[in-house]
């Protein structure tokens, strides 16, 4: 059979409804008692006031629910109220309850029920059993809050008109998971005919919401919806607060299946919680948030709700440390109270004991305290130290690196063409029979080995500019074709020299977001190589085409092509890709170097026809992220 049973991420109605009903604008109802305190001059009137106060802010503020709570405690003992005095205990029961302080919370009740049962008063005892009922359901034992929720029942039968029979029918419905439809309907209608007749607008509601949660749990969502929409539309419309937390909640986990839409809901549920001061569920709601979003992919929306979610979640422990000591203070001075009033008649010596003992305590805890703070401040010190240490050792790392490449390349790209040049003009000195053409082959060899051996200390020295510091790319927004014909415009004397056309292919409006010096660096590079090895008369083509959310950009040449063993070798440090591509090496293998760093990737191919293309791609709108591209150069 399916079963109704409440979901803590849905549920918020099953908490504690106790002496107070879902309120119409419960806040406005607490300002305006505020606001009338000053004006109280009948003590049990004043202890009343401040008990309903602290009954209305449960679950808005539990800390200050307490303090009220603590207030009408001392006030109704001073002036022997006994029915104040057990409203404020059931008060601070409850506070201890939502801070998750269940075993205390179950002590405090048990004594608030035996005084109700002694007063004979069965309204209020219905509403303990309903207490116990829900911090079992809180506390996840089931069995125990139907038996607490039958026991409610049974009082309240010869209380049947009662407006507490109301609450009684709903909170069954909520706690007992092996109800059928028929009977969820049932007690539900027994709940509406009272809330009808005493004209109980929030619990009809509030049990239309109960309904439509019942339907969205067994998967009858075509019944659910309906059910949901319309009681959160009246809840806004009556200005209800907790129903409205309850509805807005409940259609977020309707719309599971769709994460930015049950986003939505939840964050109005945020608004209404953050205007209206209802604290203790920040972190829960927020935490609902933060699932949604990961469902959804936002990473953006799911960064900022777990900041926000750990800010809650340290507010909330924060308030909790503050709780518990405001607590265990009123806990110590009401045992003291008991104390004092056990020995009117002890000797001084026995008050003086108690009180240096008092002291003791306050200093034991203080220094407790003490030590706790600095043993987190320690934490917080080494975390810092280490978080120091990690980015000193990646930037060491870094360094080596750098360190090993600059070695590597005067190892072999530098050291290596300038030996074969100073061979050639010891040949040349030495050997005087060697003809003018000769010579000449010489000559050019020569000229060539410097002037690459020139270009590589170019390439080497932008490189070695864009390593030192802090490594910053400068993103802004770029024109793919305009950028090529600048690149291209840079070699018209070396194009017209060998008679080689370069045709850009480019269409106009490509854009990306990307550092335009790296880019014309890749740029210049690519097409430095295809007028180096492209035979005279012949014609590098250009192009550019957006491919999904990247920009890819290849220069075609029609030269000599390349070998499988130069591909692989082609982005290397030192490596010169054979002899058809030497001196090539360096600049290539910084190229790919920047292109990695500006999230894109760089490889070569031979043409089908003579020839090769050299590529790149690049993203066309990155998202910027400062720490994850620092996070790239590092590694």
């Amino acid at each position: 059979m399916p079963k109704l049973f409440p979901s803590k991420n849905i549920l918020f109605l099953a908490l504690f409804l106790l002496c107070i009903s879902y309120s119409h604008s419960q806040t406005q109802e607490i300002q305006k008692l505020q606001k009338s305190l000053p004006h109280v001059k009948d003590s049990i009137s004043y202890v009343n006031k401040i008990n309903r106060i602290g009954m209305l802010m449960h679950m808005k503020n539990p800390d200050s629910s307490l303090i009220y709570a603590m207030n009408a405690r001392t006030v109704a003992g001073r002036i022997r109220y006994k029915k104040g005095a057990v409203d404020a205990e059931n008060v601070i029961g409850i506070s201890l309850a939502l801070k998750g302080l269940s075993n205390e919370a179950l002590k405090i009740f048990g004594q608030v029920l035996a005084d109700y049962e002694k007063m004979g008063d069965k309204q209020n005892t219905v509403q303990l059993y309903m207490n116990f009922a829900s911090l079992q359901m809180q506390i996840g034992n089931q069995l125990r809050a139907v038996e607490y929720n039958r026991q409610a029942l049974k009082i309240g039968k010869s209380i049947p008109t009662d407006s507490i029979m109301s609450r009684v029918y709903a909170n069954y419905c909520m706690a007992n998971p092996q109800l059928s439809e028929d009977s969820v309907q049932y007690y539900l209608e027994r709940s509406n005919k009272i809330g009808e007749k005493v004209n109980d607008q929030s619990l009809l509601i509030g049990n239309k919401q109960i309904l439509g949660i019942f339907y969205m749990i067994r998967g009858a969502r075509d019944k659910a919806l309906p059910l949901l929409e319309s009681s959160l539309q009246e809840a806004k419309a009556a200005k209800l607060e907790r129903l409205q937390l309850q509805g807005l909640n409940a259609m977020a986990e309707f719309n599971a299946n769709n994460p930015e839409l049950a986003l939505k809901y939840m964050e109005e549920q945020m608004t209404i919680i953050e205007s209206n001061g209802y604290d203790e569920l920040k972190a829960p709601v927020l935490f609902s948030m933060l699932r949604f979003a990961k469902m959804s992919g936002n990473i953006e929306k799911e960064r900022e709700l777990s900041e926000k979610m750990i800010a809650a979640q340290l507010k909330r422990q924060a308030s909790l440390e503050k709780f518990i000591g405001d607590y265990v203070h009123y806990y110590q001075i009401q045992e003291n109270n008991k104390d004092l009033e056990r020995s009117q008649k002890a000797s001084r010596q026995t008050i003086i004991i108690l009180t240096v003992f008092s002291i003791v305590c306050g200093i034991l805890l203080l220094l407790l305290f003490r030590a706790y703070k600095k043993i987190r401040n320690d934490s917080k010190k080494k975390a810092a130290l280490y978080e120091i240490i990690e980015k000193k050792n990646a930037s060491l790392s870094e360094a080596d690196a750098m360190k090993s490449n600059l070695v590597s390349i005067l190892a072999h790209d530098f050291r290596s063409p300038l030996i074969s040049t100073l061979y050639m003009v010891r040949l040349l000195e030495r050997n005087t029979e060697l003809t003018e053409s000769e010579k000449e082959s010489f000559y050019l060899t020569i000229s060539n080995d410097i002037s690459g051996t020139l270009e590589n200390f170019d390439a080497t020295l932008q490189w070695i500019k864009r390593q030192l510091g802090e490594f910053r790319i400068n993103f802004e927004t770029v024109d793919i074709r305009s950028l090529l014909d600048e690149a291209i415009s840079g070699y018209n004397a070396q194009l017209n020299e060998k008679g080689i056309t370069v045709i850009n292919n480019v269409p106009e409006g490509i854009l990306a977001t990307s550092d335009k010096e790296m880019l014309q660096f890749v740029n210049r590079n690519l097409l430095s190589n295809a007028l180096k090895f492209s035979p005279k008369g012949k014609t590098i083509a250009v192009d550019a085409f957006k491919n999904g959310s990247e920009i890819v950009i290849s220069v075609k040449d029609e030269g000599p092509g390349l070998s499988h063993n130069q591909i692989e070798k082609l982005f290397s440090i030192s490596s010169k890709g054979g002899s058809m591509h030497e001196g090539a090496g360096i600049a290539l293998s910084f190229s790919k170097d920047f292109i990695v760093k500006l999230g894109g990737r760089i490889w070569a191919e031979n043409r089908n026809t003579a020839g090769s293309i050299f590529s790149y791609a690049v993203p066309s709108n990155p998202i910027i992220d400062k720490e994850s591209i620092q996070s790239k150069i590092v590694a």
